[in-house]
């Protein structure tokens, strides 16, 4: 038996995929390019692949339903998670090859382009897996313009003869067969290479935007780093096809890989309430370690971040001997202490580790069980964790940490506050705060100046200013409403939260008078309290001018909508300290 019968043999029992080629038929003007496709169509079929037939016809004469349902026809074969190799050109134009593609990745698959000729598609060139050039000419028009997903052997470049002609493409049918069996390896194996850095994301995106900064970490990251880097996106219905493929070009750009993994909401519904004020996506990375079975370990990073090393410094480290490495979170004294801390006293808030860097060792936390119905069940039990899953992995491996050197998860914040003119090496968390271009921080400026250098720049640069000025116009609206109110000499004070720094900064900034005092939607009165605490319900019956302070973190978040039930209005009875107070302070300004 053929050796190559064998081969195709072993890789369609090996095989959990289909793998499909197409191949041009009909009459083209170019006969070249149609015996090159018909070439490599019969080495796949030898090797067991499935033939897509494409007839080249006048695009034209077809409506856009038609031409749809025309390529629709032609993959019908293909399901979920397939491999297919296109041939390009077709010889039915841009537009028809374009259409091709997009329905073909569709279906979750991996694509691969056999590229016979140059042509300039810059979508399809980036937004596909991997590209097979067939001749020397175009691998050199592919590394001239930069392309890094390419899948070249120049010792492979054989002299193509035949009766009528000859040319420089990959002729052999030996070498054809291999070159093919070698890409189908690259694409089919997952990427476990030692010196590869595996990165995680969790990405929700229901307003379409938070995939901005997840490609703003991830642009960060290759700035920094000469490493080679695989990105794992792991995403539910809400990534939209265009953000997907400007994720798809940020990771190309920098010469890495990345690989999407669809997660189904659904598996966390029974706690989204609990993920109220977060994004359910940080519940995906309780998915990791069976989502990726191969991967002993991975970074895990929060999508508003920016990396200032390299992240390969962080892979280097040690972790064999623990499930989690990060950081002790220093918000937890700047916000709200979590609730979660007060039912386990035997986790300090010295060690209480913020979740936005998180380094994972799948390997060590695959021997405690299935992570995702750890997490679950905990949070079930335990309705007090306010800070969702940080909470849970706080608690379940709090004696199976490395705690990392606190620049390895900087606030933004804290940063400001320091007014430092360079920046540190560190990646920097902005927790809790957001980019502000008229911060003059270093920090800021960076970060701008990252997002600018993304798929996303011609949007991002109008809209963060927008979101700036729009930010100093609603603090002088607030300050307006605010001096009506204080202006009044019988005005009470009342200020709805936990007396933490942002509180007892604003009674500094306020002249404090008998009679003023603070509510929670249950009263806490500690031994150290500057103004007593009442129950929120007193608000009702409170009959003398007042003005109400807000800590928006208040009462699990949900201060606002408290008091909104209330009948009170925000901007008029009471103001959200954060829209009013600068950065320096703690606030959005």
């Amino acid at each position: 038996m053929d050796m190559f019968k064998d081969m195709s043999f072993f890789y369609r029992s090996k095989r959990v995929m289909n793998v499909h080629i197409t191949n041009i038929y009909g009459f083209i003007q170019d006969q070249e390019l149609k015996k090159k496709q018909n070439i490599y169509a019969d080495a796949a079929h030898v090797l067991g692949f499935k033939e897509m037939g494409i007839f080249n016809f006048d695009v034209s004469t077809d409506t856009e339903n038609e031409l749809s349902k025309r390529i629709d026809g032609i993959i019908s074969s293909l399901q979920f998670n397939d491999l297919v190799f296109v041939q390009l050109p077709t010889g039915n134009g841009e537009y028809y090859d374009n259409l091709l593609i997009n329905k073909i990745k569709a279906y979750n698959t991996k694509v691969c382009i056999l590229l016979h000729q140059i042509i300039e598609y810059e979508y399809v060139l980036n937004v596909v897996d991997l590209i097979m050039p067939t001749s020397n000419e175009v691998y050199a028009y592919l590394k001239e313009h930069n392309y890094s997903n390419v899948f070249y052997k120049k010792n492979i470049d054989y002299e193509f003869e035949s009766s009528s002609n000859s040319s420089n493409i990959l002729s052999s049918d030996f070498y054809i067969k291999k070159y093919l069996i070698d890409a189908v390896d690259q694409l089919e194996e997952p990427v476990l290479d030692d010196d590869v850095i595996h990165i995680g994301f969790g990405l929700h995106d229901k307003d379409g935007h938070y995939s901005v900064w997840v490609g703003t970490v991830m642009q960060s990251i290759l700035e920094h780093t000469d490493s080679r880097v695989c990105f794992h996106i792991l995403h539910d219905e809400t990534l939209s096809t265009d953000n997907k493929y400007k994720l798809e070009m940020v990771a190309h750009n920098g010469s890495s890989k990345i690989e999407f993994h669809k997660i189904d909401e659904n598996d966390f519904s029974i706690v989204k309430n609990q993920m109220s004020r977060f994004t359910i996506g940080a519940m995906f990375r309780c998915s990791l370690p069976e989502l990726l079975p191969d991967l002993n370990q991975i970074i895990y990073l929060d999508a508003d971040l920016f990396v200032n090393r390299d992240i390969k410094e962080l892979w280097d480290v040690d972790v064999r001997e623990y499930c989690l490495a990060g950081v002790v979170d220093e918000g937890v004294d700047i916000h709200n202490y979590p609730r979660i801390l007060n039912k386990y006293p035997e986790i300090k808030k010295e060690s209480y580790v913020n979740s936005g860097v998180l380094y994972m060792n799948l390997k060590k936390l695959r021997e405690f069980g299935n992570l995702k119905k750890l997490v679950v069940d905990f949070l079930i039990d335990n309705p007090e964790a306010d800070l969702s899953d940080q909470d849970v992995l706080n608690v379940l491996f709090h004696d199976k940490v490395l705690y990392l050197d606190g620049s390895w998860n900087q606030f933004v914040l804290m940063h400001r506050k320091d007014n430092v003119e360079k920046l540190d090496k560190a990646i920097f968390h902005y927790a809790g705060t957001l980019l502000m271009l008229y911060s003059h921080s270093q920090i800021d400026l960076e970060y701008f100046r990252a997002i600018c250098r993304t798929p996303w720049s011609d949007y991002e640069m109008n809209h963060q200013f927008e979101q700036c000025f729009g930010r100093m116009n609603d603090r002088v609206y607030q300050y307006q409403n605010m001096l009506q109110l204080l202006s009044n000499t019988n005005i009470k004070h009342i200020f709805y939260g936990e007396e933490n720094e942002l509180l007892k900064t604003l009674y500094n900034r306020i002249h404090l008078k008998d009679g003023d005092y603070r509510v929670l939607e249950h009263a806490q009165n500690m031994e150290y309290d500057i103004l007593p605490c009442k129950d929120l319900s007193v608000l009702k019956d409170e009959k003398n001018p007042k003005i109400i302070f807000v800590n928006w973190e208040s009462d699990h978040c949900l201060a606002i909508q408290n008091l909104e039930e209330l009948g009170f209005k925000n901007g008029k009875d009471f103001f959200v300290i954060s829209r009013f107070f600068s950065f320096f302070d703690g606030g959005f300004m």
